[in-house]
């Protein structure tokens, strides 16, 4: 084990200990949900809502939080869009610290190190240093680790970490996009020292599998194996999410797992064709799927944008989140158009606790202002 995985494990070790003695922004303690809500789905899995929500009226200045990560070191950090920082909790949704200035953050991730990367729906990465300045995000600089200057019009709109400390970045050219087919889509790949190795083999605008049309977001299947095989968790394999169309093109995979084989003792990556004709590769579930997660089971989490308010076609899906079975079978979902306890309004982020004992989903319920949690209940 090298030396920056043991202090990273010495500063969670300190940093667990230490949530009980430490004070920090004081919030309503979670309340029981009302007796319809307790009894209406007895016997059956069902996810119910935790209170309080985590909104303007509990507390919360949230506005357009984009994306919510479930950290290596058990906390969660949220994009807060349109208030330009990283808002970081703790596991029950309580403040622990806010970012400097990082304008308008789109999606985040973590490495092995505890470093924060960071995209914005521009051609830069930014990286947050939690590690060299104790865990306290306010104390970290915001660096620029890598910009795109030769490629003006690339949009980094998703990133996920891979084999510890390189990782992926979902890519959306806007040059023409709004007449024609030439809007380019990619997923690239970084290596630990923020250097560009260049975009994976996907095909470019494709209609099936393996192909990337406007990529929303990445996730990793190193997410599934923190902590728990490390050999799995430097695959190369990965699950990415996307609109799946430009003015021209569609493609009906808004939802792909991309997985490996082996050839000549090297992992290539490869479509799961696999899941072709389950519930995950629905072609009439999603509309505009924002992210995606993973538990530590394989167990896969989706946030669908659905529709919005505005909009008179009542054929769309809703927005909502689901959750599905490793082999692709749909389990449960929570969906609704509107401000309520159980709808959305243009959700754009998912996180979810690793475990499945007393396991919370996060979502970012971007147009709303607020983060939702619900847990897994059969009672």
């Amino acid at each position: 084990m090298s030396k920056q995985k043991i202090f990273s494990l010495l500063i969670l070790f300190t940093l667990s200990t230490g949530w009980m003695s430490c004070s920090h922004d004081k919030f309503p303690l979670p309340s029981i949900p009302d007796v319809d809500d307790r009894y209406a789905n007895i016997g059956k899995a069902v996810y119910n809502l935790v209170y309080p929500i985590l909104n303007d009226q509990n507390g919360y200045n949230f506005r357009r939080p984009a994306d919510i990560y479930f950290g290596v070191d058990n906390f969660l950090y949220v994009c807060d869009t349109d208030n330009n920082r990283i808002v970081m909790l703790d596991g029950g949704g309580a403040v622990q610290g806010y970012s400097q200035f990082i304008l308008h953050p789109e999606a985040v991730t973590q490495n092995d190190s505890l470093a924060l990367l960071i995209v914005n729906k521009t051609n830069k990465i930014y990286r947050l240093d939690l590690f060299s300045v104790g865990h306290v995000i306010g104390s970290a600089p915001v660096e620029e680790v890598f910009a795109q200057t030769s490629e003006p019009s690339r949009q980094f709109t998703g990133i996920s970490v891979h084999n510890g400390f390189e990782y992926y970045v979902t890519v959306v050219d806007t040059a023409d996009s709004n007449s024609n087919y030439l809007e380019f889509s990619f997923i690239y790949d970084f290596n630990r020292k923020h250097q560009l190795k260049g975009p994976l083999p996907l095909y470019v605008n494709g209609t099936g599998l393996f192909s990337a049309i406007v990529p929303t977001a990445i996730v990793s299947i190193r997410e599934r194996y923190l902590d728990i095989n490390r050999t799995l968790e430097d695959s190369p394999a990965f699950w990415f999410t996307q609109t799946g169309r430009t003015s021209l093109l569609a493609n009906s995979f808004k939802i792909q797992e991309v997985t490996t084989r082996k050839f000549e003792g090297q992992d290539l990556i490869i479509p799961n064709t696999g899941l072709i004709g389950t519930d995950v590769y629905s072609t009439d579930r999603y509309w505009n799927p924002e992210d995606i997660a993973l538990d530590r089971q394989g167990y896969c989490f989706v946030v669908d944008a659905g529709r919005t308010l505005a909009d008179p076609d009542t054929t769309k899906p809703l927005p909502g989140f689901y959750r599905f079975t490793p082999s692709g079978t749909l389990l449960q979902s929570v969906t609704g158009l509107g401000n309520g306890d159980k709808q959305f309004t243009n959700p754009k982020g998912i996180a979810v606790s690793p475990y499945p004992e007393d396991q919370t989903v996060y979502i970012a319920d971007t147009d709303n202002n607020r983060i939702l949690l619900f847990r897994l209940s059969t009672n």
